[in-house]
């Protein structure tokens, strides 16, 4: 009898040992992820806060104005996921062996890559609009100034003379 006894103790001995190693392992991964998970977190924080940088001394934004323009930068960073996850679809699709010869399913991939510029064009419009409407007329000119130098007009090649070298 004391022989079993001395047996079933070693066995939770053993049980107590092992749970111990187990629960050890579970808390530390998740202490890990967790100092993981803050580190990736201030990372894009950081990424974002570059752009926000420029704006905000570029436009001279106020405080209320700079929380305005986070607020509006992360929606649109959001936004930008679906944009993304399209253009992901699309170069997987490219990259399936035979597609080139496939005229429907290449007609298919067109259509979708230009649906998916599309929403990232509408969405850069909004993100813009929304921009131009925290501002106050000064910042207002500052900026219609600055998004006439990086965009085209809308009636920029239906003014504009082609060159020779296009009928040729």
């Amino acid at each position: 009898m004391n022989k079993d006894y001395l047996k079933l103790v070693r066995r939770l001995k053993l049980w107590v040992v092992l749970l111990s190693v187990l629960n050890i392992t579970i808390v530390s991964t998740i202490v890990v992820n967790l100092y993981l998970s803050k580190k990736k977190e201030a990372q894009n924080e950081r990424s974002i806060k570059g752009t926000n940088n420029f704006f905000s001394l570029y436009l001279n934004l106020d405080d209320k104005q700079t929380a305005q323009f986070d607020s509006i930068s992360a929606n649109y960073s959001n936004d930008l996921k679906d944009v993304g996850f399209m253009l992901r679809n699309v170069k997987e699709r490219m990259s399936t062996p035979g597609i080139f010869s496939d005229t429907v399913a290449m007609n298919k991939i067109y259509v979708d890559f230009i649906e998916a510029q599309s929403l990232n064009r509408d969405l850069a419009i909004i993100f813009y609009n929304n921009i131009r409407g925290i501002c106050d007329s000064l910042q207002l000119s500052k900026f219609d100034t600055l998004i006439s130098k990086i965009t085209v007009p809308a009636d920029y090649y239906k003014t504009t003379p082609k060159l020779k070298e296009e009928y040729e």
